[in-house]
């Protein structure tokens, strides 16, 4: 994997643990209904990006059922390491390709 690629997907892991921490407290601490929209980081590879991206609890879960999936802001897509498998009204979900996944899969909190 070239240096470009791997330093892409750790970003995006990066973002992806920040969120894990942002649902667990939601759920946990603030009891939210499963209809509630939270609000998510972007999870991209920019790491400067600090857009938020509302879903549910419910959505989350389901793009995190995969390790290879993301949940980005629409034009934050990287299309040399992922692609779109679904399109939202506020955001994209991708999934990592080749190198990329085994970087989400190693990195993945919950493996």
């Amino acid at each position: 994997m070239a240096a470009r690629e791997k330093r892409l997907a750790e970003n995006e892991a990066l973002f992806r643990e920040v969120n894990e921490r942002v649902a667990e407290v939601a759920t946990h601490f603030f009891h939210l209904d499963s209809h509630e929209a939270i609000d998510f980081i972007c999870e991209c590879a920019r790491p400067e990006c600090a857009d938020l991206i509302p879903m549910t609890a419910a959505e989350y879960e389901a793009i995190r059922a995969q390790s290879s999936r993301f949940a980005v802001i629409p034009g934050h897509e990287e299309p040399e390491i992922e692609s779109i498998i679904e399109r939202r009204p506020a955001y994209l979900v991708v999934e990592k390709r080749d190198e990329a996944q085994e970087v989400a899969r190693e990195t993945d909190p919950r493996a």
